[in-house]
C-alpha cells in the first residue's frame, strides 16, 4: 500500500511538472502620491470603482511608447476597437488634475474624446482612450506638448495598451444610462418634471469617465440622450444643464424634438460666450431662461437680445420681460445661419508670427476669427472704423460680431491680403480718435464656409437694391442703414464698401441713374468714386455734410457730364475767400457745371458759398422755435421774462471794440459805444481782474444787464443760424444779424449794429402744468458779441430787406389764410387761459402767434402772479 502512495505522488509529481506555468498578473494598489514607473513591462490591473469588468494594462504586448522624441506612428492603429491607448501626461507635481483636463479639453474642443480610468502619481498622471483617433491626432500635431497654464507638459501615448473586452466600461452607454437614471426619478433630484443634470459629471456612475460638457461631442451624445428621455416622458418640461461647463450651444438643437413642450431651461454656471449663440434654439418656446454665472452676462443689453430670441420668457434669470419684448426683433427668419465654429484654429499673435509664416493661409477659403483686445476702452464703432481707416486698399468685412467687457471677436472670410496687411503692422490696430493701439489676434480656419453662410458682397448688392428708385440712387446716411444690416458690421467711412456699391449700381442701374447722393458719409476723399464714370446720364451728384477738406479730396472723381453739384457744409467750402474762387476750383473738376449748391452758377460767379448749418431736421424746428421766441421777448416789454430762460447759474459775457476818440466830445451814438465798451470782457484787451468781473453769473444778475440795455429791434430777416451740435444732452446756437436801437433807447438816437450770439442749451428737467410731460430747456452759457457794421455789410443787409420788400405783393397773397390760423390760435388760447381777448391777443403777439411758446409766457406769468385778475374779465362792447 505504501508503494502504491508513492507512485501516485510520483504520478501527480510528474503531472504538476508538465502544466504551464501561468504568470498572475501584478495588482498595483493605486496610490495618488506614489511615483509611476513608465518604463515598467508589468501588467496593471485597473478595478473599476463603478463595478465594470477590470482593465489589465499589458506594455510587452502595446506599441512602442512614443513622446516628443518619437512621433512617427501607424495611423491604423487610431482607428483600431479592440484596444484601449494610454495617455501619459507628465507633470511632476506642477498641476493637478483639474488643470490638466482644462487643458487637455481646450486642446481639443470638438472631436470625440472620452478618457476613462484616470489614475493620479505624484510625478505622471495617465488615462485610456478607445475610438478617439481625431483627438489623438490633434495631440501628435502639437508634438506631444501640452499648455497647462504657465506650464508646458510631455505627454506620452502607448497604443494597445490594454484589450477591450465585453463588459468594460463604454462610455456612451454609461452616459445614456446616467441620464436614463436621473429622468426615472426626477423626485429624487427636485420634482418629477424636471430633469436635473446639473453638475452631471459628479453622476455616480460616471466616477470612472471625466465628463466634461465642453467637449462638443459628449455634449452632443448627452443631448442625444437627453432628447430620448424627453420624447418617451412628456411629464418632463423642466431641463436644469447647469454647472457643466457647457461652451457650445448647437448641440441642443436636439432638444427641438417634435411634441416635446421644453418650457425651463437652466444653464446658469456654463462658459457660454455670447447671447446669440442661443439664436439656434430660437424655435424652442421657453417661458423661463436662466443664464446668470455665463459669460454672455457681460454682453451689454444681453437681456433685450435674448428676449429677441424668445419672446414668449416671462422670467429670465431674475429679470421679467415686458409684456411687448423686442416685438420689432420678430421678423421673417433670415436665409443665413450664425457660423459654428468646429475648430480652435491655428493662434496668430505678434509673438509667434511673422508675414512670411502667414503667407500659408493665402488660399483658404474658410472663416478666421479676429479679436480685438480693448480693456473695454473701445466701442464697436470706433473699432470698426479704425479697420475701415487703416484698410482702405483692402476687403476687411466683419461677420457675426460679438462684444465682450474687455474684448470683441468677429469672423471674416475671403479676406487674406487684409490680413496679411495687419500682420505686418505687428497687428496692432490704431484708434485714431480715442489715441489708443488695441492689439489683435487671428485664429485660423475656424470654420469651413457653407452655402448658408452669409456673404458680405451680396449683402452690399441687396442693400444697394433697396436705395435706388425713380433714377436716384439714395446713399445718404450709410451707417444708419449699414446697422440695420443683419450679420456684417460694415462702417461707412469704408472705401472698399461704397466701392463696391457704386460698382454694382453701375453694372444694374448705369444706365438709368440721373441723381446720386452722399450726403453725412465722413467722406475724407473720393477714392471709390470712380465707377461714376460709367453713369453715362448721372447729372447731379449730392456731397453734402461730408469731411471733404480740400479741393485735392475731389481727385478721385471722373471728368463726367455732371451739371449740378453740392459740395456745401465741407471744410473745403472754408479753404477760398470768395465765391468767385469757390466756383473756379469747383469747375475744374466739373467743367460742364450749371448749378453749385443748389443755386444756378451766374456770370461772374457772385454769390455767398455760405449758408446756415442745422445738422439735422429736428435741430432746425428747436432752432426755429428758440430764435423766434428769444429775439421776441428780447424786443418786447417783456424783456425781464429772459430771466427764466437762464439757468440759476447761467453765465453770460460780451465782448466789443469799438475805437473811441475820447479827446473830443463824445455824440449819442459813441455814448452808446462807450456803454457797451463797459460791459465788453475781451481778454485781449483788458487784464484778468477786470475779465472776471465782466462776467455776469446767475439768471438774475443777466437779466439785470439786458435790461439795461436800449430798446432793440432784431432784424429775424438778416438772421443766419448755425446748429453744430444738437443731442438729448446738449444744444449749441450760434446766431448771426443785425440789430437796431430803438428811439427809446436811454441813449438819444439810434443805429445798425451786426452781432454774433452764441447759446450753449441743455436739459433741465420737465415743464409744469399743460407741458407736465415736455422737456424744458435752460440756457447755460451765452456769449454775445457785437461790432460796427462795414460799408459792404450794410449793402449786403440792405438788399436783404429790398428784396424782402419785392415778396410783399405775394405775402399778401396768403393775409387771408394768416388771418384765420390767428383766429383759430385765438379761439384755442382763450379756451385754455380763460384770459379776455385783449390779453389774448398780446400774449399772442408777443409770442409772434406761436401757440406753444404763447401758454409758456401765459404759464410762467400767472405763476409769477403777474397777471392782474381783470385779465380774466371780458370786456363788454
Amino acid at each position: 500500500m505504501i508503494e502504491d502512495l508513492r507512485q501516485e505522488d510520483e504520478r501527480n509529481f510528474a503531472e504538476e511538472e508538465h502544466k504551464p506555468i501561468i504568470l498572475q498578473s501584478v495588482e498595483q494598489v493605486h496610490d495618488e502620491n506614489s511615483f509611476y514607473n513608465v518604463d515598467s513591462m508589468a501588467k496593471q490591473t485597473l478595478r473599476m470603482k463603478t463595478g465594470e469588468d477590470d482593465i489589465v494594462i499589458d506594455p510587452k504586448h502595446a506599441d512602442s511608447l512614443h513622446n516628443e522624441a518619437n512621433l512617427k506612428y501607424d495611423p491604423a492603429l487610431l482607428n483600431r476597437v479592440d484596444v484601449w491607448h494610454q495617455v501619459l501626461v507628465h507633470h511632476d507635481g506642477l498641476c493637478t488634475k483639474e488643470k490638466i483636463l482644462e487643458a487637455l479639453f481646450a486642446s481639443i474642443p470638438l472631436f470625440d474624446f472620452f478618457p476613462v480610468a484616470y489614475r493620479r502619481h505624484a510625478n505622471i498622471d495617465f488615462f485610456l482612450v478607445r475610438m478617439c483617433g481625431q483627438a489623438l491626432a490633434k495631440l501628435f500635431s502639437d508634438k506631444l506638448r501640452l499648455k497647462a497654464g504657465q506650464h508646458e507638459l510631455s505627454l506620452s501615448v502607448r497604443f494597445g495598451a490594454a484589450k477591450f473586452q465585453s463588459g468594460q466600461i463604454f462610455p456612451r452607454s454609461t452616459m445614456d444610462s446616467a441620464v436614463q437614471e436621473r429622468a426615472g426619478n426626477g423626485q429624487l433630484y427636485g420634482e418629477l418634471n424636471v430633469l436635473n443634470l446639473d453638475s452631471f459629471a459628479s453622476h455616480s456612475s460616471l466616477e470612472e469617465i471625466e465628463v466634461w460638457l465642453g467637449n462638443r461631442a459628449q455634449l452632443e451624445m448627452l443631448c442625444s440622450a437627453v432628447a430620448n428621455a424627453l420624447s418617451t416622458m412628456k411629464r418632463i418640461n423642466t431641463l436644469k444643464l447647469s454647472n457643466n461647463r457647457i461652451l457650445h450651444v448647437t448641440p441642443l438643437c436636439a432638444l427641438k424634438v417634435k411634441g416635446m413642450q421644453l418650457v425651463s431651461l437652466n444653464l446658469r454656471g456654463n462658459r457660454i460666450r455670447h447671447p446669440s449663440s442661443l439664436r439656434t434654439l430660437k424655435d424652442v418656446k421657453l417661458l423661463e431662461l436662466y443664464v446668470e454665472g455665463n459669460p454672455l452676462t457681460d454682453v451689454p443689453d444681453y437681456q433685450d437680445i435674448l428676449c429677441g430670441f424668445f419672446p414668449t420668457l416671462v422670467k429670465l434669470d431674475s429679470f421679467v420681460p415686458a409684456a411687448a419684448v423686442a416685438s420689432a426683433t420678430i421678423t421673417r427668419p433670415d436665409c443665413e445661419e450664425e457660423v459654428e465654429t468646429t475648430s480652435p484654429g491655428t493662434l496668430i499673435d505678434d509673438r509667434t508670427t511673422t508675414p512670411m509664416d502667414f503667407q500659408k493661409f493665402n488660399m483658404s477659403p474658410n472663416w478666421h476669427q479676429v479679436t480685438v483686445h480693448h480693456e473695454g476702452g473701445c466701442g464697436k464703432q470706433e473699432i470698426l472704423d479704425g479697420f475701415a481707416d487703416l484698410l482702405t486698399k483692402h476687403d476687411f468685412f466683419p461677420c457675426h460680431y460679438k462684444t465682450y467687457s474687455k474684448h470683441d471677436e468677429f469672423l471674416v472670410r475671403n479676406c487674406f491680403d487684409a490680413l496679411h496687411f495687419l500682420v505686418t503692422k505687428k497687428l496692432r490696430l490704431r484708434v485714431l480718435p480715442l489715441g489708443v493701439e488695441l492689439r489683435l489676434t487671428f485664429a485660423m480656419n475656424v470654420a469651413e464656409v457653407a452655402e448658408n453662410h452669409v456673404d458680405p458682397i451680396k449683402k452690399l448688392q441687396q442693400f444697394t437694391n433697396t436705395r435706388y428708385g425713380q433714377n436716384c440712387l439714395d446713399l445718404n446716411s450709410l451707417q444708419k442703414g449699414f446697422n440695420e444690416i443683419k450679420f456684417v458690421d460694415f462702417s461707412s467711412k469704408c472705401q472698399r464698401a461704397l466701392g463696391h456699391i457704386l460698382n454694382y449700381a453701375a453694372r444694374r442701374f448705369g444706365s438709368n441713374c440721373f441723381i446720386i447722393r452722399l450726403r453725412n458719409n465722413a467722406l475724407q476723399n473720393c477714392d471709390a468714386l470712380a465707377s461714376l464714370a460709367r453713369f453715362n446720364w448721372l447729372v447731379s451728384l449730392d456731397l453734402r455734410n461730408n469731411s471733404l477738406a480740400s479741393f485735392a479730396a475731389l481727385d478721385g472723381l471722373p471728368r463726367n457730364g455732371m451739371k449740378e453739384v453740392f459740395l456745401d457744409f465741407n471744410p473745403l467750402c472754408h479753404t477760398v475767400t470768395s465765391s468767385a474762387e469757390y466756383i473756379r476750383q469747383v469747375k475744374m473738376y466739373f467743367p460742364l457745371l450749371e448749378r453749385l449748391d443748389g443755386r444756378p452758377l451766374l456770370a461772374g460767379g457772385n454769390f455767398s458759398y455760405c449758408q446756415n448749418f442745422i445738422c439735422s431736421q429736428e435741430a432746425y424746428k428747436f432752432a426755429d422755435s428758440f430764435v423766434r421766441h428769444y429775439f421776441s421777448l428780447h424786443d418786447s416789454f417783456q424783456r425781464s421774462e429772459l430771466e427764466n430762460l437762464y439757468h440759476p447759474e447761467a453765465q453770460f459775457s460780451m465782448t466789443c471794440l469799438f475805437d473811441i476818440d475820447h479827446s473830443v466830445p463824445l455824440d449819442s451814438h459813441q455814448q452808446r459805444q462807450v456803454a457797451y465798451n463797459n460791459h465788453s470782457r475781451n481778454l485781449l484787451k483788458i487784464d484778468l481782474d477786470r475779465a472776471i468781473g465782466a462776467l455776469v453769473a446767475g439768471n438774475k444778475s443777466i437779466a439785470f444787464v439786458l435790461n439795461s440795455f436800449p430798446t432793440t429791434e432784431y432784424d429775424l430777416m438778416s438772421f443766419r443760424i448755425d446748429v453744430p451740435i444738437f443731442t438729448p444732452e446738449r444744444v449749441l446756437i450760434i446766431v448771426h444779424g443785425k440789430l437796431k436801437e430803438g428811439t427809446q433807447s436811454l441813449y438819444v438816437g439810434s443805429v445798425s449794429l451786426g452781432f454774433t450770439r452764441t447759446f450753449y442749451i441743455q436739459p433741465y428737467g420737465t415743464g409744469k402744468g399743460l407741458f407736465a410731460e415736455a422737456m424744458d430747456y435752460k440756457i447755460y452759457n451765452d456769449l454775445f458779441h457785437m461790432y460796427t457794421l462795414s460799408d459792404e455789410g450794410m449793402s449786403f443787409f440792405s438788399k436783404r430787406e429790398a428784396e424782402t420788400a419785392t415778396k410783399a405783393p405775394k405775402d399778401e397773397e396768403v393775409c387771408s389764410s394768416e388771418t384765420e390760423d390767428r383766429e383759430n390760435a385765438m379761439i384755442v388760447f382763450k379756451g385754455l387761459t380763460q384770459l379776455n381777448r385783449e390779453w389774448c391777443v398780446r400774449c399772442l403777439e408777443e409770442s409772434s402767434w406761436n401757440l406753444k411758446v404763447a401758454l409758456n409766457v401765459f404759464l410762467k406769468m400767472y405763476e409769477a402772479r403777474r397777471i392782474p385778475k381783470l385779465a380774466f374779465v371780458e370786456r363788454a362792447e
